[in-house]
């Protein structure tokens, strides 16, 4: 359900230190031919990726340390026609890199450069570049063309060869912060941002992917389903399967933490009265069950069997409370 941002701009406000990072290198001569741009889905790699490579092409780079957006090889990177500037990404239904598409990439890199002496490779995806496509991207690496800057982007670094990551100088590109996110998503005219961004694992681009797919509306049913289940008026079965229609585990059990946290603030949870009392220390249960729950490795189970489980734990132990606490 989640993916990556589509090509975005860049860069984002959370992106502004390793922005300065790679202009100051690049401005001062000490820009490395080879990046690896790594962290999770939804974070904007691809338009940091991408807006870096749009500066290092402008003719004005020196002044401004970004992309004017005016001078002719701006337009010509707008328009996806720079004879310097290389994307490499999946090919139709591909789900890897091939490794002819690494020789093609190679050969175009050992060209001399239309304009300057730069030229600019992206590759996203990079994490799944098959075997010998990594190892066909090696010599490069070594041994770069003068003037070549390669741009790898990848959600998981770990699955790049340590021969390929070892050569590269690291981009880390983190969740922003919570607050930070919400701030940017609410400044785009996006409702329920808290919602979305726990769905989306605090990616704020997944996020807003969510918003334009229009999911606010089922995300909101489940929620309501949600409170129902927790007051017993809805069956474990019924909200399991209503759950995994839409989500993932992990994005299940993250927005059934972050609507607890609602309802346990809410007007319903006035302190004082003993029913409230029960009915924090309920609250308190069911959180603890979401939390171990996370930590489980259910990837390999179904999301439907892993909720029912999880629902039916609350579901005992909403019942063992409330016959410790009726008169």
């Amino acid at each position: 359900m989640l993916s990556e941002e589509p090509g975005a701009a860049g860069p984002y406000p959370w992106q502004n230190a390793q922005w300065r990072l790679l202009t100051d290198s690049a401005t001062t001569g000490r820009l490395h031919h080879a990046y690896l741009i790594s962290g999770p889905a939804g974070t904007g790699k691809t338009g940091f990726a991408r807006a870096f490579a749009h500066a290092l092409l402008c003719e004005r780079f020196a002044q401004s340390a970004t992309a004017c957006g005016e001078c002719a090889r701006c337009k010509l990177v707008t328009a996806g026609t720079h004879p310097d500037f290389i994307e490499l990404s999946w090919i139709d239904k591909a789900t890897t890199i091939s490794v002819d598409q690494v020789r093609s990439l190679t050969t175009k890199l050992a060209l001399t450069a239309t304009f300057d002496q730069r030229r600019v490779a992206i590759v996203h995806r990079a994490n799944s570049m098959s075997p010998a496509a990594a190892n066909g991207l090696l010599k490069t690496l070594e041994e770069p063309p003068p003037g070549c800057v390669l741009l790898l982007v990848a959600d998981r670094e770990a699955a790049l060869p340590i021969t390929v990551r070892s050569r590269c100088q690291r981009v880390l590109m983190p969740l922003p912060p919570r607050a930070e996110s919400v701030a940017w998503l609410e400044t785009a005219g996006i409702e329920n941002a808290e919602t979305l961004l726990a769905c989306a694992h605090g990616a704020p681009l997944a996020a807003r992917v969510l918003a334009a797919d229009d999911s606010v509306g089922n995300i909101e049913n489940l929620q309501r389903q949600w409170r129902e289940f927790l007051l017993g008026r809805v069956e474990v079965v019924p909200m399991a399967e209503a759950s995994a229609k839409m989500l993932a585990t992990r994005e299940c059990l993250s927005l059934f933490s972050l609507w607890l946290i609602e309802i346990a603030r809410g007007a319903e949870c006035t302190p004082g009265a003993p029913v409230n009392r029960a009915r924090r220390r309920y609250f308190g249960e069911v959180s603890r069950i979401l939390a171990h729950s996370m930590k489980l490795d259910n990837a390999s189970l179904k999301t439907q069997a892993v909720i029912e489980g999880v629902l039916a734990d609350i579901k005992i132990i909403r019942a063992r409370i409330r016959a410790e606490t009726s008169p």
